[in-house]
Parts: C-alpha cells; structure tokens; sequence
C-alpha cells in the first residue's frame, strides 16, 4: 500500500486553501491581537491635562504615548496649540507639527 493511503495521508494530500480564506485567516488572527484601550482614571487625566498645558505655557518638550490597536507609539515634540472643539492637540516636531486625538492619549512625559 502506498504511503498516501496509510493513517491521513490521503486526506493530507488533497488538502488547499483558497486565498479568501487566507485572507479571512490572516484577518483574524490580527483581529486576536488588537489591544483594548486602557481606561484612564481622573487623577491620569487630571495629570495628563497638566503636563499638556505646562508643555505650551513654558515650550517644554514632552513625549506623548499613543494607544493604538496593535502597538503604542511615542511622539517628541512640543505642544503648541489645544483645539477643545474638536479634543486634539497640535504637536511641533522641528519644523513639521502633527495633530493628536486627546482620546488617543494614555501617557504624557516631561522631556
């Protein structure tokens, strides 16, 4: 007897995949790894709020983590401008600026 017909070989010889579902596959094996947002009590914000309004009012540098779905990002720069409507925060980096979601925000450190 040949050796595809033995245990589950002849099951594992016909075996393929079509690429939508790879794709479907790869989707949610991503979709396992997305990060939930933390929840920031008072006081965090309360200090976040601060080191932001510090970091204009006196041009300090300061470095802002970001949450994102699949890993946290640093930015260095200083903030410049606060826009309450619309809850961002304009942030120079040399001589580009970039603006941020405060809802994105979940740590703010002092150069």
């Amino acid at each position: 007897m040949s050796k595809k017909l033995q245990g589950n070989g002849l099951f594992e010889s016909s075996r393929m995949m079509l690429p939508e579902h790879k794709e479907a596959y790869i989707l949610h094996q991503q979709n396992l790894r997305k990060n939930s947002p933390p929840q920031l009590d008072d006081q965090e914000m309360e200090r976040i709020s601060m080191l932001i309004a510090e970091s204009m009012q006196f041009r300090k540098q300061v470095t802002v983590v970001l949450f994102g779905e699949f890993d946290v990002q640093k930015i260095t720069g200083v903030v410049t401008k606060i826009d309450p409507q619309q809850k961002n925060v304009r942030l120079n980096q040399d001589n580009d600026y970039i603006w941020i979601k405060v809802a994105d925000i979940t740590d703010v450190m002092l150069k």
